[in-house]
């Protein structure tokens, strides 16, 4: 199906939000208006400065394609290619404003996406949308892992498949409310202390990493992809080092944002074997965005996790008070994270698919 008037071009991503003509931040706009409308909420939404250091990531090629109607954007086709030697992986994603939906236009950016990756030369794809909850009872899709559901009917459900995407894995979504959950933080410091006993503590820091914990942290930075869950996806490793630390830290500053770390320390041998962190918007009042939570395999059984994240909870309120609230993404089939989490007072609001699709090879 044609769209009279449609024009699908590559945006013009500027080097700081100053030199924004407006369409990047009409761009986050739609990117937000479109996941609210799945979620329920603008609770993830980012403003144009957050999102805008993410594409200034230089250890990721991240482009835009934006579709126009009459010079109005109403959706977009989002490409990443990690530079990491030997990646094959690109993700694709493509969003639709729900008033411009069944038209061909997602289509139309999904065959760009995907050809943008094929000429890469990445012929796995994957997808990290989110969905509606879809609590009325109807048909659900499961992924392989066994781990929760998702309505088919679902508007993102029904396309992907259509294009010949798989359902691999299955995020939830949840918030927690700082004020209401104090007690809870409490108690699992108490719990995660004794698990820890004298063989591990606690260090909280605000802003950039401390320099002599800096390789500590690529390392942990490193075993995130290898360490977590992740069912049937192709894994590529990324290269962590110091210099990508400092950069990472640097670009939150630059988005506006205030990173917030907890780390467990072996005492024995002083080095990071864990950590969480969140990322808090310009807008204090805003939730704040968890980023990474990850206890190193081999230190696992201490009750580390819940020690990091019991801290770190405790942390945000002293840096930030006017934040009260968290969001996070855990795989379905990571039980250990989501009691950890469900102990702390953290509820679904919504839910992540991880969708993959095998290009055939070029001949």
């Amino acid at each position: 199906m044609s769209v009279p008037g449609l024009d699908i071009r590559l945006l013009d991503i500027p080097a700081t939000i100053a030199d924004d003509d407006g369409s990047f931040a009409e761009m986050v706009r739609v990117r937000n208006e479109t996941e609210a409308a799945a979620l329920g909420s603008f609770d993830l939404a980012p403003d144009p400065a957050g999102l805008l250091v993410e594409y200034h990531d230089r250890w990721f090629d991240r482009r835009i394609w934006v579709a126009r109607v009459e010079g109005r954007i109403v959706g977009r086709a989002f490409v990443e290619l990690p530079l990491e030697e030997g990646a094959r992986i690109a993700v694709v994603e493509v969003e639709v404003h729900p008033d411009w939906r069944g038209r061909g236009i997602g289509s139309a950016l999904l065959e760009l996406g995907e050809g943008q990756a094929a000429q890469a030369g990445r012929r796995t794809l994957q997808a990290w949308p989110i969905h509606t909850r879809g609590n009325d009872g109807g048909e659900r899709l499961a992924p392989p892992t066994g781990f929760g559901t998702l309505p088919a009917g679902d508007p993102g459900v029904r396309f992907l498949r259509r294009a010949g995407w798989t359902l691999e894995q299955i995020y939830r979504i949840s918030r927690i409310d700082l004020a209401e959950s104090t007690a809870r933080t409490a108690d699992a410091l108490r719990r995660g202390r004794e698990g820890a006993g004298d063989d591990y503590d606690v260090l909280v820091w605000a802003g950039a990493t401390p320099p002599e914990r800096e390789e500590d942290q690529a390392a942990l930075y490193a075993r995130m992809l290898t360490d977590a869950p992740s069912a049937g996806l192709v894994v590529d490793p990324e290269e962590w080092t110091p210099e990508r630390v400092r950069d990472t830290d640097s670009r939150a500053e630059q988005g506006g944002y205030l990173l917030v770390t907890a780390a467990a320390r072996h005492i024995a041998t002083d080095r990071l074997v864990g950590f969480t962190n969140v990322y808090i918007p310009s807008d204090r009042r805003r939730p704040a965005d968890q980023g990474d939570t990850l206890v190193l395999k081999e230190h696992r059984g201490h009750r580390l996790g819940l020690l990091i994240k019991a801290a770190l909870h405790e942390a945000v309120p002293v840096h930030s008070p006017e934040t009260t609230a968290i969001t996070t993404f855990n795989a379905e089939e990571n039980r250990y994270m989501l009691d950890v989490n469900e102990a702390l007072g953290f509820v679904p609001i919504g839910y992540q698919g991880v969708w993959q699709k095998s290009l055939p090879e070029a001949r």
